[in-house]
């Protein structure tokens, strides 16, 4: 099966699970590399999302977000879930962003807000995506090995993104609070892909700053709970409690 077969068998495990069509749209405004958007009951089709910039690599793209997907659609229907910020956790991050701004004159005051709502939305991505999806490259890397060279450009690249949370910019402009549970669930990331392609090197930087014991808890807690859909709520409420951000972000149901 060459690579497109398979990209649209993936799309079709989620139109026959779903009952739903799956739009696939290229969006050069869309900041990611892919998301999928799980159609509501009252909508009539998902919707793929992806960058041209990241082409070379859809194959591997659309089998993760499929899979992503399925997880979510596989679910009893009571354990689907969404992320969502607590009352408190805008005004929150607010409030340690300004107080962090006063002791940097080179961040504009005017700056500050924008500056607290990327942090905060920053947060629940990683939180919503981390723990999930290190199961979901670990079922592509044993089940598709013809994925595999797409999956390794495409994470590399993410493991480069991931090492910003340690870049001295970040530094200046983030509150430690945000840098910490940042830099804990990237450890994990980085740790879990050391650990699959016995690449020790690839997680040093975490390990050097001083994030190698919380990153190790979190990917202990994916292997102490079941690699199941419906226990992936409680694997999110986990990494949340063990992160600290449990005061911030709170699962609920879909």
């Amino acid at each position: 099966m060459d690579l497109i077969e398979l990209q649209r068998e993936f799309i079709g495990r989620v139109e026959s699970a779903s009952g739903k069509p799956v739009i696939m749209q290229c969006d050069p405004k869309f900041a990611g590399h892919a998301t999928i958007r799980i159609a509501r009951d009252d909508q009539p089709a998902h919707l793929l999302l992806h960058k041209q910039e990241h082409d070379a690599v859809l194959p591997y793209l659309v089998a993760f977000q499929c899979l992503l997907a399925l997880r979510t659609i596989d679910a009893d229907k009571e354990s689907r879930f969404d992320l969502a910020s607590k009352p408190n956790m805008a005004s929150d991050v607010l409030k340690l962003t300004t107080e962090h701004a006063k002791q940097n004159p080179k961040i504009p005051e005017h700056a500050v807000p924008q500056l607290a709502t990327q942090f905060g939305n920053g947060l629940g991505w990683q939180l919503r995506s981390f723990p999930i999806a290190i199961r979901v490259d670990k079922q592509i890397y044993d089940n598709h090995p013809e994925l595999r060279p797409l999956q390794r450009k495409n994470i590399e690249q993410q493991l480069q993104e991931a090492m910003e949370a340690l870049s001295p910019s970040i530094k200046l402009i983030a509150p430690k609070e945000i840098i910490d549970a940042n830099a804990s669930m990237s450890s994990a990331f980085t740790q879990f892909w050391a650990n699959l392609w016995n690449e020790s090197a690839i997680s040093t930087p975490f390990t050097a700053a001083g994030y190698k014991q919380i990153g190790e808890g979190l990917l202990a807690l994916n292997a102490s709970i079941a690699d199941d859909p419906n226990k992936d709520r409680e694997l999110i409420d986990s990494w949340a409690k063990e992160v600290g951000i449990d005061r911030w972000f709170q699962t609920v149901a879909r």
